[in-house]
């Protein structure tokens, strides 16, 4: 992810002030907040006003986004801020008016929240949705693998765009075999192994072999094409947001509505939380298994369950 989308020039709106503060995968994630603010705001004067700051919250809550994701996007341009004032780039005064301005209390809210938040996705269609790329293509091929890889292992989509060929090893464990993917999870110190299905490494394997045969070498699995199709076949990894294309161009076309990236991390928890929920919540990298009970396993409690139990 690059800088190009914000036009407003000023250290205190620079992502890489941040360096040594967050991860550089952090970094790119505010960076896109930022941009949305920038554009927003239009001029760095209005950029460095509270008052602008107040009224894009406004405009945000009057949308579509969840009040979870609108405190985010606030909580990333108040952190930058303050992280400028400590350099010297404005006033602490500023960073604490812009703090002064309040995110969207949650509770007050729960009548905004997006019914299609959460899009559970069956077995059958998840096939249907993976079956669906052109295999014919490169583009085809790299999109088959992606899709297949999200659909198995349970990455989020920003640890799949940065996944790199020696990201993926074989290892043996408690008797067993097979491939892993190595994922630097969310607030984790290391990479942790995540098993990956042997169909996903099949389907990558061909993929780089295709990609190898255009003349294209690069230490990322998921490259993308500088032009339409497969025209410009390029080293440079796609971003979070080709990726955020390519599930939602293959959604449609399989008429499989609001699917998103995420809803692949919670197909492979509810499928892990048949068999036990503690593999879906160490498949996920979840601390809590809280976490994935509520958000990450979507199938009902079926009729019928209780039967059995007396």
């Amino acid at each position: 992810m690059t800088n190009e989308l914000a036009t407003i020039k000023h250290p205190a709106f620079d992502v890489a002030i941040l360096a040594g503060q967050v991860r550089k995968s952090t970094q790119d994630k505010y960076l896109g907040k930022l941009n949305a603010y920038l554009a927003f705001a239009g001029s760095t004067e209005a950029a460095l006003n509270p008052a602008t700051f107040a009224k894009w919250r406004t405009s945000m809550a009057t949308g579509k986004m969840s009040p979870n994701t609108i405190n985010l996007h606030l909580a990333s341009v108040r952190s930058l801020l303050k992280e400028a004032a400590s350099q010297g780039y404005n006033s602490s005064e500023l960073a604490e008016q812009f703090k002064g301005v309040k995110g969207l209390k949650v509770s007050a809210n729960r009548g905004r929240k997006n019914s299609h938040s959460r899009t559970a996705i069956s077995k059958t269609d998840m096939n249907r949705l993976i079956d669906a790329p052109d295999m014919g293509t490169p583009a085809g091929a790299m999109h088959r693998s992606l899709l297949l890889t999200l659909a198995t292992c349970g990455m989020r989509v920003s640890e799949a765009v940065s996944l790199k060929i020696s990201d993926i090893q074989w290892e043996t464990n408690d008797g067993g075999a097979g491939w892993v993917a190595y994922v630097l999870g969310k607030n984790m110190e290391r990479p942790e192994a995540r098993p990956l299905a042997k169909q996903a490494k099949a389907a990558v394997d061909q993929w780089l072999a295709i990609r190898a045969g255009l003349g294209v070498q690069s230490e990322y699995v998921f490259t993308g094409f500088g032009g339409r199709g497969s025209r410009q076949p390029s080293a440079q990894p796609i971003n979070r947001v080709s990726a955020w294309e390519i599930v939602q161009r293959y959604a449609k076309a399989t008429d499989l509505a609001h699917v998103k990236p995420h809803d692949f991390r919670r197909y492979v928890g509810t499928q892990l939380a048949k068999k036990d929920i503690r593999l879906a919540q160490k498949q996920l990298g979840h601390k809590r298994i809280e976490t994935t009970a509520q958000h990450y396993v979507l199938d009902a409690v079926a009729v019928g369950t209780t039967d059995d139990l007396v």
